[in-house]
């Protein structure tokens, strides 16, 4: 009889050690959603949804692919999945949902020292697709103009070309970044740059670039999931949709 417990005792610790050391949910995509959604909240998240995770952020395009190849267990997307689609072929018929998490506001920004106060989206149109190459067009000084772009892969392009330049191309002379870090260093020191980036990355870099008013582009920051999400990935979404897990957004 006793050897009988004893079994079962290290059956329940065996069983318990692998629970505490199971795998994590891997995420991909967009680096918008790993910074200032998942990173802020992953602590509070693991503790009250119980489920480990592992985010990254190659881009929303970059993070689909992963999950059409079953490489990861859900895609962070800061664009809307229709604009996705052309960019991966992912099919339409319904495979993939997209959970909606967190609005976020996507900003123009230049350097501190521009005197433009306010642009139009015709204007930001004008000005991403090459039209407009010149600041003293639009109420600035007599300097030509810089584009910081996002790369290929990014939400925040796709985004961008949505909202206000009508899929049209960006000006070839664009500069394209790796990083939302890499875009606020250089319209920091660039007097003659804009870029277009979330409002949260802007207040993370602590007054080093101006916000142009613009009219409102805002976005949903979202996971998606090829058909329906797991138990545990359906606690991951549960908690990020939580008025607690807002509070620790960026």
């Amino acid at each position: 009889m006793n050897g009988i417990w004893i079994m079962i005792v290290l059956l329940s610790a065996a069983a318990g050690a692998n629970a505490a050391h199971a795998d994590p949910l891997l995420l991909s995509g967009s680096s918008t959603m790993q910074k200032l959604v998942l990173e802020p909240a992953q602590q509070a998240l693991e503790k009250k949804a119980g489920v480990k995770i592992d985010c990254s952020g190659p881009g929303s395009i970059n993070g689909v692919k992963a999950l059409m190849k079953k490489e990861v267990a859900a895609a962070l997307v800061s664009c809307s999945l229709d604009l996705v689609f052309p960019e991966t072929g992912i099919p339409t018929e319904g495979t993939y949902q997209e959970h909606a998490i967190h609005q976020d506001t996507v900003v123009a920004i230049v350097h501190p020292g521009n005197k433009v106060k306010g642009l139009t989206l015709a204007q930001l149109a004008g000005i991403h697709s090459g039209k407009i190459t010149n600041w003293k067009d639009v109420g600035g000084p007599d300097r030509r103009i810089v584009v910081v772009v996002p790369p290929p892969a990014s939400g925040t392009r796709a985004f961008v070309r949505d909202a206000f330049m009508q899929g049209a191309a960006f000006v070839e002379s664009a500069y394209v970044t790796v990083t939302d870090r890499e875009a606020i260093d250089i319209v920091a020191k660039s007097p003659i740059a804009i870029a277009m980036l979330s409002d949260g990355f802007v207040r993370m870099g602590n007054g080093r670039v101006k916000t142009v008013k613009t009219p409102p582009l805002k976005r949903q920051l979202s996971i998606v999931t090829r058909d329906e999400p797991s138990p545990a990935l359906k606690s991951v979404i549960a908690f990020l949709k939580s008025k607690e897990a807002k509070k620790l957004f960026r």
